[in-house]
């Protein structure tokens, strides 16, 4: 198997959910700031999450917004689906701004985040059979601070948050603008745990693709866990 990679290729990670977990997500994130001020909402993520349905930008067909690089303007509309929930599920009115707020500050806090404790052992194997990376993720603005306070970008070139470029996975638009930046090196490979966002709109973009999916195989590419990936991309080695 050859292994020997020219220094100007890049493997293109998903974050959360790839990399990076945060249980329960954004809705876990605003379960328990709601519970920190009225008990009767711990366990009720089910309940929250019927009302975030279309607020995050990557929810909308046009998969572009005005909001790049505005941490404020990006959360708005979030904390303002999140304000609605908390008041349609019975909380006080007088309450529900400052605990979206809290919400947005425990989604960010790194200590929330667990690495996937494959990721480093995958993300150094690569490179050191010459492979570069970059994060390119749905979410905040915040982004590049978040992998920062975890321990991963140590191994990024770059980080990408949609949030700040103002378009969403899966967009042509947006791995274009991924693919500007890195020029003259290459973006070879998309990884990530969204059929649609990181395989559809990475294939649209010309990559090849492997799609993380723990519950089982998937289509095309696939791998159950991260430690799996190094043997495929080595072996394909694709020019």
């Amino acid at each position: 198997m050859n292994t020997s990679i020219s220094p100007d290729r890049y493997i293109v990670w998903d974050f959360e959910g790839t990399l990076a977990v945060r249980r329960g997500r954004y809705t876990g994130a605003l379960e328990a700031a709601a519970g920190m001020a009225d008990p009767a909402f711990l366990g009720m993520a089910d309940n929250i999450r019927p009302f975030l349905s279309g607020a995050f930008p990557w929810h909308r067909a046009e998969l572009a917004h005005a909001f790049a690089g505005d941490a404020e303007g990006w959360w708005r509309a979030i904390l303002t689906a999140a304000e609605a929930a908390l008041v349609a599920l019975g909380m006080d009115r007088g309450m529900v701004v400052e605990v979206a707020e809290r919400s947005r500050d425990i989604y960010l806090d790194p200590v929330g985040w667990e690495i996937d404790p494959q990721a480093m052992p995958v993300l150094a194997k690569l490179s050191a059979a010459g492979w570069r990376h970059v994060i390119l993720s749905n979410f905040a603005p915040e982004l590049p601070l978040l992998v920062k306070s975890i321990g991963l970008s140590g191994y990024m070139d770059h980080v990408f948050s949609s949030g700040q470029i103002g378009l969403e996975k899966p967009s042509v638009a947006l791995f274009r603008h991924v693919a500007g930046v890195l020029a003259p090196h290459r973006a070879c490979w998309m990884i990530g745990d969204n059929p649609h966002a990181d395989i559809a709109g990475g294939r649209a973009a010309g990559l090849s693709t492997i799609l993380l999916r723990p519950e089982g195989p998937g289509p095309g590419l696939s791998v159950t866990e991260l430690s799996a990936i190094p043997a495929i991309i080595l072996e394909e080695n694709r020019p």
